[in-house]
């Protein structure tokens, strides 16, 4: 086989489905290395499909609609979810301006990437046309967070990857909900370092590089990525974490990161792209990271830096320094 990745569209993907082969040909997402092409088995794929369609309770009289790229597998799987459940199918190219051209009737779940999410909460006759929201690709960000809870619409945080067959646990965006649970016939189990190993039934087992906590079997929480964990001054710290805490109080884009220290071993190091009015001084930052973090989880410097680099579905790409 052609291990080269090429770009898709849906009605490749529809074609290819309906091919005697028993695989289709996928691209993971790249966010901790280079983009790799895979086949997933079509067979697993229908699975995923119908575990999904049973949660949201998709049926033949349902409406989907997709606003990511069918060159991942986020995209991929809503068309899939379609055929398989006789559903309407409708999609568009994917933009920060989801939905602006929606049609005209109801459409009972969206999949999006977290950066659509705020343009749709901005426009609220787009929220009215929509039952369900499935965010994936990357974490949501607080203040996004905060905007679903506080609209009061449905929205669905995903976990999982392309090797997967797209996610394999949701959680949903409300007040006091940390836990992902896992969809029917799948399990979650620690391994090395409590990294979390993933379980599908008839299938085959998944380890991930994400640390979490774990209760059951069936719920879990993730901490961070093992290859963004900070070893400073003996203290093991999570990057995500921290951002998610830092988030309600800084107004521009930026990551934790680190660089090589002498004394600490590493020493933690906030990245920023300020813009505008929300150009704060450095010591205001400061202050802000030591009201609200832990006293080793504060940064030892600031970087700044002309611009945040995404992945295509919305991940930081991090640099360490």
């Amino acid at each position: 086989m052609n291990d080269t990745f090429e770009h898709t569209t849906y009605e490749q993907l529809y074609s290819d489905w309906h091919l005697e082969s028993d695989c289709i040909p996928c691209c993971t997402s790249g966010s901790t290395g280079k983009p790799t092409k895979i086949y997933l088995p079509k067979k697993e794929m229908r699975a995923s499909a119908l575990r999904t369609c049973e949660f949201f309770n998709i049926t033949a009289s349902s409406h989907l609609h997709s606003c990511i790229s069918p060159d991942y597998i986020g995209g991929k799987m809503m068309l899939i979810r379609s055929i398989v459940s006789g559903a309407r199918f409708s999609y568009e190219t994917p933009s920060n301006r989801p939905l602006e051209n929606i049609p005209n009737d109801f459409i009972d779940l969206v999949s999006v990437v977290p950066s659509q999410m705020i343009h749709i909460l901005d426009h609220p006759e787009i929220m009215k046309s929509v039952g369900h929201y499935l965010i994936g690709g990357a974490a949501i960000h607080q203040k996004i967070r905060d905007k679903i809870i506080e609209k009061g619409i449905s929205a669905f945080e995903s976990y999982g990857m392309t090797e997967t067959s797209s996610h394999i646990a949701l959680r949903e965006v409300k007040e006091g909900e940390e836990w992902f649970h896992t969809l029917p016939g799948i399990t979650v189990f620690p391994y090395a370092d409590n990294r979390l190993g993933i379980r599908i039934e008839g299938w085959k087992e998944f380890l991930t590089n994400d640390i979490a906590e774990i209760n059951s079997g069936k719920f879990f929480k993730i901490l961070g990525r093992a290859d963004n964990v900070i070893n400073t001054g003996g203290k093991k710290v999570f990057p995500e974490n921290i951002e998610q805490r830092l988030s309600p109080y800084l107004d521009f884009p930026f990551f934790i990161s680190s660089r090589q220290d002498e004394k600490w071993g590493e020493s933690i190091v906030l990245a920023i792209s300020p813009s505008g009015d929300n150009d704060l001084q450095e010591e205001k930052i400061f202050e802000i990271c030591r009201a609200t973090l832990l006293p080793w989880e504060v940064p030892k410097e600031i970087k700044r830096i002309s611009k945040l680099e995404l992945t295509g579905n919305g991940k930081i790409k991090r640099i360490k320094f």
